[in-house]
This record gives C-alpha cells, structure tokens and sequence, in this order.
C-alpha cells in the first residue's frame, strides 16, 4: 500500500514539546491509541513524603499543513485551556506557569522538509523533527523523535519525550514556603499521539 510521504508532516507535533537533542525513551504511553492529543506528566512530592505522578491531557489541539516553497511544514495550535489533569486549580496554576494571558494558544511549527525526507522517515516508521514551540510570545528550539503506527486508513506519530521545566524557562511549581506541601521536581515528560485524518489544510497534501 502506498503511502503519501507528506501526511507525516501533519502528524507530527510535539516536536513541538522536546528541548533539541532530548532523547525518547520508551514507555507504555499515557495517551489513548486513536486519539489526537498531546499531554504532559510530571511528579509531585507531598509534605515531603509522598509521590504522585501529576498527568495533563490536551484533546483540543489542532494540526495544519503549511506549504513553504516546495517545502511542508506542520503547525500545531495547542489551547492552555484545554488541558486537564482532574484537578481544576491545578489547571488553572499550569495555564500561569504556561503564560496564557499573554498567549493563550502555544504554537508549535517544524521545520519544513522536502517530500524526500517524509518519504525516508515513513519507509523508516520512524524519525526525527525540529521545530520551534513559542510559549509566551518566546520560542523555544525543540526536536522530537517519533514512531510511526498506520490504524487502517490513518497514520499515527506518537512517542515520549523526557525534558524539564527550566528548558522552557519555567520554574518548578510548589505549594507553601519552600514546598513544604507540595513540590515538582524540574523534570517532565511530553506526551502525543497525532492522526493523519484530523489534519487542516489537506488540500495542501496530495492524496491525504
């Protein structure tokens, strides 16, 4: 069965999500084979004891291609608004950490590559994509490796990427002096799994 080297493009997110040079590794994903969705998971360390892993999930994202010259490129429009870890105040306190009120829609575009490099990396099943995720009004160079899973009439890139809050110029969040209630270690771990069939712009992407 052929497949159109340029669906990749739209696929693949967060890149969007990975400090360059990060590396994946791998782990039982967190996010629902099928979906469309990017996500984040942490660590918490309560009255400095107890660990928890803190989970956000995002399902209100969106994916378009863009053409640059004879290039494509895939931008990602991803709403703070729309993550949810359960815990309403939390999410309220990541969309600060995150500086919704200056730019409430991160967006993450790749690099624009040749249908000669999405051809290579699909025969491959998998790869690897840089970027620019600009959070706040700032970009952040990112990269991001990828796996590739073809469900029927679709394909989905998903994969981990391990990296840490600083990388985003963001602080570890903790509650009370010294985070003597709650604290988050500077770690963090990205999540997606992207599907080809929610991509924008298809007319831009023969065959999709």
């Amino acid at each position: 069965m052929k497949i159109n080297p340029l669906i990749l493009a739209c696929a693949l997110m967060f890149g969007g999500f990975s400090p360059a040079l990060t590396q994946v590794q791998a782990q039982q994903p967190i996010l629902q084979p099928g979906s469309n969705c990017v996500a984040y998971r942490t660590h918490k360390t309560l009255a400095m004891v107890s660990n928890q892993n803190v989970v956000g999930i995002n399902c209100g994202i969106s994916v378009k291609a863009v053409k640059e010259g004879e290039k494509l490129a895939a931008e990602v429009l991803i709403p703070i608004s729309a993550f949810d870890s359960k815990e309403r105040d939390r999410d309220k306190e990541v969309a600060k950490l995150l500086k919704a009120a200056q730019q409430p829609v991160m967006v993450f575009r790749s690099q624009a590559l040749s249908a000669e490099d999405w051809k290579s990396m699909l025969q491959r099943g998998n790869g690897s994509i840089r970027g620019k995720l600009t959070i706040g009004n700032k970009p952040f160079p990112v990269s991001s490796q990828f796996t590739l899973l073809k469900r029927g009439a679709k394909i989905e890139a998903y994969g981990r990427i391990l990296t840490k809050f600083t990388a985003f110029g963001i602080q570890p969040p903790e509650v009370g002096p010294g985070g003597i209630i709650a604290k988050a270690p500077d770690y963090l771990e990205l999540h997606f799994n992207l599907s080809s069939d929610k991509v924008q712009n298809k007319a831009l992407v023969p065959g999709l």
